[in-house]
Protein backbone atom coordinates (compact mmCIF):
# COMPACT_ATOMS: atom_id res chain seq x y z
CA UNK A 1 0.00 0.00 0.00
CA UNK A 2 2.73 2.32 0.98
CA UNK A 3 4.45 2.00 -2.50
CA UNK A 4 0.75 2.43 -4.47
CA UNK A 5 0.57 6.08 -2.67
CA UNK A 6 4.37 6.93 -3.22
CA UNK A 7 4.00 5.98 -6.99
CA UNK A 8 0.80 7.89 -7.24
CA UNK A 9 2.31 10.71 -5.13
CA UNK A 10 5.20 10.29 -7.76
CA UNK A 11 3.00 10.55 -10.90
CA UNK A 12 1.23 13.19 -9.84
CA UNK A 13 4.32 15.44 -8.68
CA UNK A 14 5.76 14.67 -12.26
CA UNK A 15 2.15 15.93 -13.81
CA UNK A 16 2.66 19.28 -11.54
CA UNK A 17 6.61 19.83 -12.70
CA UNK A 18 6.86 18.23 -16.01
CA UNK A 19 6.55 22.04 -17.63
CA UNK A 20 8.96 23.35 -15.34
CA UNK A 21 11.20 20.40 -16.07
CA UNK A 22 11.26 20.90 -19.59
CA UNK A 23 10.58 24.97 -19.89
CA UNK A 24 13.00 26.65 -21.87
CA UNK A 25 16.53 25.48 -24.07
CA UNK A 26 19.31 24.41 -23.03
CA UNK A 27 22.58 25.96 -23.71
CA UNK A 28 25.61 24.18 -25.63
CA UNK A 29 27.90 26.10 -23.74
CA UNK A 30 26.70 25.57 -20.48
CA UNK A 31 28.45 24.41 -17.48
CA UNK A 32 29.57 21.45 -15.83
CA UNK A 33 28.29 21.67 -12.20
CA UNK A 34 29.62 19.34 -9.72
CA UNK A 35 26.86 17.19 -8.01
CA UNK A 36 28.87 14.63 -6.23
CA UNK A 37 32.06 13.00 -5.30
CA UNK A 38 34.29 10.59 -3.22
CA UNK A 39 37.86 10.79 -2.41
CA UNK A 40 39.43 11.91 -6.08
CA UNK A 41 35.80 10.58 -8.16
CA UNK A 42 33.88 13.53 -9.16
CA UNK A 43 30.66 13.63 -10.77
CA UNK A 44 29.42 16.40 -13.21
CA UNK A 45 25.73 17.06 -15.05
CA UNK A 46 25.13 19.66 -17.00
CA UNK A 47 22.08 20.44 -20.17
CA UNK A 48 22.79 20.76 -23.32
CA UNK A 49 20.69 20.98 -26.67
CA UNK A 50 20.87 17.57 -29.13
CA UNK A 51 18.81 18.50 -32.22
CA UNK A 52 15.28 19.32 -30.84
CA UNK A 53 15.49 17.46 -27.67
CA UNK A 54 17.25 18.36 -24.08
CA UNK A 55 19.85 16.13 -23.32
CA UNK A 56 21.44 15.58 -19.61
CA UNK A 57 25.04 14.55 -19.49
CA UNK A 58 26.98 13.10 -16.86
CA UNK A 59 30.54 12.84 -16.47
CA UNK A 60 32.76 10.90 -13.81
CA UNK A 61 36.56 12.29 -13.56
CA UNK A 62 38.88 10.32 -11.50
CA UNK A 63 42.83 9.28 -11.77
CA UNK A 64 43.44 5.38 -12.07
CA UNK A 65 47.13 3.74 -11.14
CA UNK A 66 47.11 1.45 -14.10
CA UNK A 67 47.95 1.25 -17.94
CA UNK A 68 45.57 2.84 -20.56
CA UNK A 69 45.11 -0.99 -22.05
CA UNK A 70 44.50 -2.26 -18.47
CA UNK A 71 41.74 -0.06 -17.89
CA UNK A 72 40.77 -0.88 -21.83
CA UNK A 73 40.69 -4.37 -21.17
CA UNK A 74 38.00 -4.32 -18.49
CA UNK A 75 35.44 -1.69 -20.06
CA UNK A 76 35.17 -2.89 -23.45
CA UNK A 77 34.41 -7.34 -22.16
CA UNK A 78 30.87 -7.74 -21.73
CA UNK A 79 32.30 -10.92 -19.17
CA UNK A 80 34.10 -8.37 -16.89
CA UNK A 81 31.24 -5.61 -16.89
CA UNK A 82 29.61 -6.92 -13.52
CA UNK A 83 32.99 -5.68 -12.34
CA UNK A 84 32.31 -2.10 -12.24
CA UNK A 85 28.83 -1.40 -13.36
CA UNK A 86 25.83 -2.23 -10.97
CA UNK A 87 22.92 -4.00 -11.48
CA UNK A 88 23.95 -6.14 -14.85
CA UNK A 89 22.08 -9.31 -15.48
CA UNK A 90 23.16 -9.98 -18.81
CA UNK A 91 26.05 -8.43 -20.99
CA UNK A 92 26.99 -10.06 -24.27
CA UNK A 93 28.58 -9.26 -27.93
CA UNK A 94 25.67 -9.49 -30.25
CA UNK A 95 27.40 -9.28 -34.01
CA UNK A 96 31.19 -8.15 -34.15
CA UNK A 97 32.51 -5.66 -37.14
CA UNK A 98 36.18 -5.88 -36.48
CA UNK A 99 38.70 -5.12 -33.41
CA UNK A 100 37.46 -2.00 -32.81
CA UNK A 101 33.78 -2.02 -33.67
CA UNK A 102 30.86 -4.47 -32.48
CA UNK A 103 27.61 -4.29 -31.06
CA UNK A 104 26.73 -5.31 -27.19
CA UNK A 105 23.37 -6.06 -25.32
CA UNK A 106 22.78 -5.27 -21.91
CA UNK A 107 20.23 -5.81 -19.25
CA UNK A 108 19.90 -4.24 -16.05
CA UNK A 109 17.66 -4.40 -13.48
CA UNK A 110 18.05 -1.22 -11.32
CA UNK A 111 16.30 -0.69 -7.78
CA UNK A 112 12.77 0.14 -7.49
CA UNK A 113 10.81 2.58 -9.20
CA UNK A 114 13.09 1.91 -12.34
CA UNK A 115 13.31 -1.57 -12.58
CA UNK A 116 14.06 -3.54 -15.52
CA UNK A 117 16.03 -1.72 -18.76
CA UNK A 118 18.07 -3.37 -21.82
CA UNK A 119 20.07 -1.11 -23.87
CA UNK A 120 22.08 -2.64 -27.45
CA UNK A 121 25.02 -0.50 -28.27
CA UNK A 122 27.65 0.19 -30.91
CA UNK A 123 31.31 -0.21 -29.28
CA UNK A 124 33.93 1.74 -31.56
CA UNK A 125 37.35 2.30 -30.00
CA UNK A 126 39.45 4.81 -31.22
CA UNK A 127 43.24 5.77 -30.62
CA UNK A 128 43.99 9.44 -31.36
CA UNK A 129 46.72 11.78 -30.02
CA UNK A 130 48.39 9.19 -27.63
CA UNK A 131 44.70 8.93 -26.17
CA UNK A 132 42.03 5.95 -26.14
CA UNK A 133 38.01 6.59 -26.76
CA UNK A 134 35.04 4.48 -26.37
CA UNK A 135 32.66 5.36 -28.01
CA UNK A 136 28.38 4.12 -27.29
CA UNK A 137 26.08 4.93 -29.03
CA UNK A 138 22.52 3.45 -29.35
CA UNK A 139 21.53 0.42 -32.50
CA UNK A 140 17.89 0.25 -31.23
CA UNK A 141 16.35 -1.97 -34.49
CA UNK A 142 19.43 -5.07 -33.91
CA UNK A 143 17.32 -6.88 -31.16
CA UNK A 144 13.61 -6.30 -30.80
CA UNK A 145 12.45 -4.93 -27.50
CA UNK A 146 11.06 -6.69 -24.86
CA UNK A 147 7.95 -7.19 -22.98
CA UNK A 148 7.85 -5.37 -19.78
CA UNK A 149 11.58 -4.34 -20.01
CA UNK A 150 12.13 -0.55 -21.21
CA UNK A 151 14.45 0.00 -23.92
CA UNK A 152 17.35 2.41 -23.07
CA UNK A 153 17.12 3.89 -27.16
CA UNK A 154 18.20 7.59 -26.19
CA UNK A 155 21.12 6.85 -24.52
CA UNK A 156 24.86 7.09 -25.67
CA UNK A 157 28.30 7.28 -23.45
CA UNK A 158 32.19 7.76 -23.85
CA UNK A 159 35.10 7.12 -22.03
CA UNK A 160 38.35 8.75 -22.62
CA UNK A 161 41.60 7.87 -21.22
CA UNK A 162 44.53 9.77 -21.01
CA UNK A 163 48.16 8.88 -20.10
CA UNK A 164 49.31 10.65 -17.16
CA UNK A 165 52.42 8.83 -16.45
CA UNK A 166 53.80 5.10 -17.27
CA UNK A 167 51.11 3.67 -14.99
CA UNK A 168 48.75 6.26 -13.82
CA UNK A 169 45.48 7.03 -16.28
CA UNK A 170 42.90 10.45 -16.55
CA UNK A 171 39.64 8.51 -17.22
CA UNK A 172 36.54 10.76 -18.05
CA UNK A 173 33.32 8.51 -18.82
CA UNK A 174 30.48 11.08 -20.21
CA UNK A 175 27.28 9.70 -20.85
CA UNK A 176 23.93 11.23 -22.05
CA UNK A 177 20.64 10.98 -22.41
CA UNK A 178 17.43 12.72 -24.12
CA UNK A 179 14.29 10.43 -22.56
CA UNK A 180 12.47 12.48 -20.22
CA UNK A 181 11.99 11.76 -17.11
CA UNK A 182 9.65 9.08 -15.65
CA UNK A 183 9.70 10.42 -12.17
CA UNK A 184 10.16 14.10 -10.66
CA UNK A 185 14.10 14.49 -10.25
CA UNK A 186 13.90 15.27 -6.96
CA UNK A 187 13.22 11.89 -6.52
CA UNK A 188 15.17 10.23 -9.81
CA UNK A 189 18.36 11.85 -9.70
CA UNK A 190 19.64 10.79 -6.21
CA UNK A 191 19.03 7.47 -7.35
CA UNK A 192 20.76 7.87 -11.21
CA UNK A 193 23.75 9.98 -9.29
CA UNK A 194 24.28 7.28 -6.47
CA UNK A 195 24.45 4.29 -9.34
CA UNK A 196 26.76 6.23 -11.66
CA UNK A 197 29.38 7.14 -8.43
CA UNK A 198 29.14 3.46 -7.00
CA UNK A 199 30.52 2.58 -10.66
CA UNK A 200 32.88 4.58 -11.11
CA UNK A 201 34.01 3.70 -7.03
CA UNK A 202 33.83 -0.25 -8.19
CA UNK A 203 36.09 0.27 -10.95
CA UNK A 204 37.92 1.97 -8.72
CA UNK A 205 38.45 -0.67 -6.61
CA UNK A 206 39.10 -3.18 -8.75
CA UNK A 207 41.75 -1.72 -10.44
CA UNK A 208 43.38 -0.57 -6.56
CA UNK A 209 43.45 -4.48 -6.02
CA UNK A 210 45.28 -5.50 -9.48
CA UNK A 211 48.04 -3.07 -9.60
Amino acid sequence: MKRIVFGIFLLISFILQFDTLFAGEADNDAEWVLVTEDTDIKVFERWISVEKNRARERSGKMVLNCKPDDLLAIIIDPNKTDIWMSNVEECRIVRRINSNEWFVYTLMDAPWPIGKQDIVSKYTVVHRDGRIYVNIDQQTDLIPKKKDIERLDTFSARWEITPVSENTVNVNFTTQSTQPAKYPQWAQDPIVRKTFLNNMKKLRRHINKTA
